[in-house]
């Protein structure tokens, strides 16, 4: 199999994290491969807003919480390291670019031994009176939308793969 494929199969949804911290490198590395994600129209009118503080991450979770009623124990998975990617309100190309940086990312993060949790719990809260402003002071810009967001750090333990479901594909000749 080759790298790409064995990257694709290997990733998981990390869902208890250890408080070790990704490197600034290998996130750097993270963000620019999302930068390289297809975009409707080559548009690339995303942000990446990376949060590498586990406080600052634990933080935004707690906000989340409270206005979502997750309850107390909502933390990202206790993840300490945290991407928001973001994307202009209103453009058409928004959930799909944004969804594909995500993705791109994600496999990049497997790739350098990185686990990752997909987050969507941001995504309708952007505009809410109590996240706003912390989405704001974590570079957002205000015309901006959250698309979804990434936890990523070290896995406390493997996450087996799930099975995947039959008869989900179709080839037409």
């Amino acid at each position: 199999m080759n790298e790409v494929l064995s990257v694709i199969h290997t990733r998981r949804s990390t869902r208890a994290f250890t408080d070790r911290q990704v490197s600034r490198s290998d996130l750097e590395t993270i963000l620019e491969a999302g930068q390289w994600a297809p975009t409707g129209m080559g548009k690339q009118l995303w942000h990446f807003s990376a949060i590498r503080n586990a406080e600052k991450c634990l933080s935004l979770a707690r906000a989340v919480a409270q206005a979502d009623n997750r309850g107390s124990s909502y933390n990202f998975y206790g993840a300490p390291c945290h991407i928001i990617v973001s994307y202009q309100r209103d453009e058409v190309h928004a959930f799909p670019d944004g969804a594909a940086a995500i993705q791109t990312m994600l496999l990049a993060a497997e790739s350098l031994g990185i686990s990752t949790c997909w987050i969507n719990q941001l995504r309708p809260l952007t505009d809410d009176p109590t996240i706003r402003p912390l989405l704001t002071q974590y570079g957002i810009p205000e015309d901006h939308i959250v698309i979804g967001s990434i936890a990523l750090g070290y896995a406390a333990a493997p996450t087996s793969p799930k099975p995947r479901k039959d008869s989900m594909i179709t080839i037409i000749e």
